[in-house]
């Protein structure tokens, strides 16, 4: 038994072999596609997320989702194409890969983790039009758009003036609340409210010049 499972560990399956699978119950999948997401989950993390110390509750959640998709046949196989069923009921192809799901998933699970202890949100670069015009295309599309944007904030923040990189790195990177940062440069920053304003112009700035280069990218 041990030697079939390291020779199904090693094998790639399709994903509409997989759903089919896991609706089957079949044991071996379920631990080969876990292990599968997880790998994938790993490899793309950076690039999506900053959190790392809420990388596995990220990742377990956004697990569990795509499993209940699954499992409930909300995501299930037609005609030899993975598909999932939408709000009025039909089923349409989907345009991107279960792995691919599964960080669309982990992305709204760090969205929701982050608004409910932070001040300010990664949301507060790009407004909720923006956002859900970009979860409106293919999931692919919408992840090379994430990674794209990351890319250039980092570019930016690092043109900044040393204040600014501080202060956003601190705040964007490190998600230290204004009470963290305070503590850190209480040297510099005297009260909460000079910090505060400090890190506004700081993020105005930033907004500025990250969609003045997503704009440029767009022509």
């Amino acid at each position: 038994m041990g030697q079939n499972i390291g020779l199904f560990t090693r094998r790639q399956y399709a994903d509409a072999e997989v759903v089919e699978a896991l609706q089957r119950r079949e044991r071996q999948m379920e631990e080969w596609f876990y292990h599968r997401a997880k790998r994938y989950f790993d490899d793309h993390f950076n690039a999506v997320f900053f959190d790392k110390d809420r990388k596995q509750e990220i990742f377990q959640s956004g697990f569990l989702k795509l499993w209940m998709e699954i499992d409930n046949r909300r995501i299930r196989v037609e005609d030899g194409l993975v598909c999932r069923q939408q709000a009025d009921g039909r089923y349409t192809p989907l345009t991107c890969s279960l792995t691919t799901f599964l960080m669309a998933f982990a992305r709204t699970e760090h969205r929701e983790l982050v608004r409910s202890t932070k001040e300010e949100t990664y949301a507060e670069l790009f407004d909720d039009v923006e956002y859900a015009n970009v979860m409106q295309t293919s999931f692919d599309s919408a992840e090379d758009i994430d990674e794209q944007k990351n890319r250039i904030i980092d570019a930016c923040i690092q043109q900044m003036s040393p204040t600014c990189v501080e202060i956003l790195t601190l705040f964007y990177y490190k998600e230290k609340s204004l009470d963290e940062i305070l503590e850190i440069r209480k040297d510099k920053n005297s009260s909460k409210n000079g910090l505060k304003t400090a890190k506004n112009k700081c993020m105005n700035t930033l907004r500025e010049r990250v969609q003045a280069k997503m704009a440029a990218l767009q022509r």
